[in-house]
């Protein structure tokens, strides 16, 4: 086991800068029970942490414990419909072995280069297929973890279906997940189609999508009151051929939008000339994606984006807050209305679309952002800065007053009342139980400290 002490450690993109006084990288699970036993030599809160990819600040507290998993990275055995990985194997690790074996996850979300076991315990968000869900941990039917007791211990859903359902929130706060087994099915061929709407008209088409059949994310341009509609539906009639169509799409995602979006910024100071071409570039984007990315037979592996480590200014950070379906369209131009009030308060814009998901109701995690029905979201995105930041702190407040339920892993800044008005009752009973588990809260932080008590 690797150890290292007083280190200073960054999340993905720079915004969170981390001082463990101990850097553990396990390659066992003995190094596990060593790490979690020894309160000395590894002292609280212990933390475990994959590729840091969360926005919020969630990865431990200066004088405490880090646990980087990334070594344990093995994936185990196949069955027919499932497969079982270390802690450490990557989303895009996991889907490239799949397909060999011409399978495929069961949701294809976009960061490659999340862990199985942060995806096991915390919440991710895609736009759901008919019958399924929107988050990872939704497929995972069994972990094995070291708790912070030092036992080690396995979970499924067959034996224990209420414990797995805490466990699939549990970010970390009931042991140190080193294991991961999740459902996986055939691959199939997936069609794709992009259309840009007005917002009345994305009201109007919506429901046909759902009736359709589609899988439905979005594109938000609030400052021109549009959207773009990405629809995905399987094609199990087509053999999977095409992946260059993603290719674009992709790129914007991890490269060309942000470093555009930064050029416009730093090349041009007269802000009403900014402004028209930062709507300009955004019309160019909503049209390369109409021509160019569509097809019957798009592999679904092809989706998944590997982000560079350091991606430097180029980086998409974003935000993201559900709001219930029924009312979801009005709260939708409320927000376009938000952003073009705030830019004209404070001279702020989001330098890059919103994005926004549909999102089937799913009881299978407690803090699940769809509990209580069929959610769509609303995903700022920003290459960041200290007016970002102030920016979600109002976008915060505007979300919480619209009922609206957060991620505590992509959802930064949030306030203990606002996570109290979203999960209610939940938030007691995870809570309670928690304290149960790890009555030393040998692996509570500060931040959940203050978002749980």
């Amino acid at each position: 086991m690797d150890i290292q002490q007083d280190v200073t450690i960054k999340s993905w993109d720079g915004t969170w800068t981390y001082h463990p006084h101990v850097r553990a990288t396990p390659e066992s699970v003995e190094d596990l029970v060593e790490i979690m036993t020894d309160p000395v030599r590894f002292p609280s809160p212990v933390r475990p942490a994959g590729s840091m990819h969360s926005t919020a600040r969630m990865n431990g507290d200066e004088g405490g414990t880090m646990v980087d998993m990334k070594a344990m990275n093995r994936i185990l055995h196949f069955t027919d419909d499932t497969v079982t990985v270390e802690a450490g194997v990557t989303h895009m690790q996991l889907a490239n072995a799949l397909k060999e074996r011409g399978l495929q996850p069961y949701i294809t979300t976009e960061i490659g280069n999340v862990t199985l076991a942060a995806m096991a315990c915390a919440a991710t968000k895609d736009s759901s297929f008919p019958g399924g869900f929107g988050q990872v941990s939704s497929y995972v039917t069994a972990v094995r973890l070291v708790t912070p007791q030092g036992e080690i211990r396995e979970i499924s859903e067959v034996d224990n279906p209420k414990e797995m359902q805490i466990i699939r929130s549990s970010y970390g706060l009931f042991g140190i997940i080193f294991e991961v087994t999740i459902k996986v099915r055939p691959t199939t061929a997936m069609s794709v189609r992009h259309y840009s709407l007005s917002i009345e008209n994305f009201r109007k088409f919506f429901p046909i999508y759902r009736a359709r059949g589609y899988a439905v994310m979005y594109y938000i341009f609030p400052y021109a009151k549009r959207v773009l509609v990405e629809l995905r539906k399987d094609n199990p009639e087509a053999k999977p051929r095409s992946k260059y169509r993603w290719q674009y799409r992709n790129r914007f995602w991890r490269k060309y939008a942000p470093a555009v979006a930064l050029w416009i910024q730093h090349t041009i100071p007269n802000v009403k000339l900014r402004r028209m071409v930062e709507d300009f570039h955004f019309y160019l984007l909503r049209q390369l994606l109409v021509w160019f990315v569509r097809s019957e037979r798009t592999w679904p592996h092809a989706q998944i984006i590997n982000y560079p480590r350091d991606p430097g200014e180029n980086k998409y950070l974003f935000s993201m807050w559900a709001f219930r379906e029924g009312g979801y369209f009005d709260i939708l131009e409320e927000y376009c209305d938000f952003c073009i009030a705030y830019e004209q308060h404070t001279g702020y814009r989001c330098n890059l679309p919103s994005v926004g998901y549909a999102i089937a109701r799913d009881v299978e995690a407690m803090f699940s952002y769809s509990w209580e029905g069929a959610t769509l979201s609303i995903d700022p995105a920003s290459t960041g800065g200290p007016e970002w930041e102030e920016f979600l702190h109002a976008y915060n407040d505007f979300c919480s007053e619209r009922r609206g339920v957060p991620l505590f892993n992509q959802t930064p800044f949030l306030t203990r009342e606002q996570v109290r008005r979203a999960f209610g009752a939940r938030l007691q009973q995870f809570a309670a139980r928690r304290k149960e588990v790890d009555p030393k809260n040998r692996m509570l932080d500060s931040y959940f400290r203050e978002l749980l008590s």
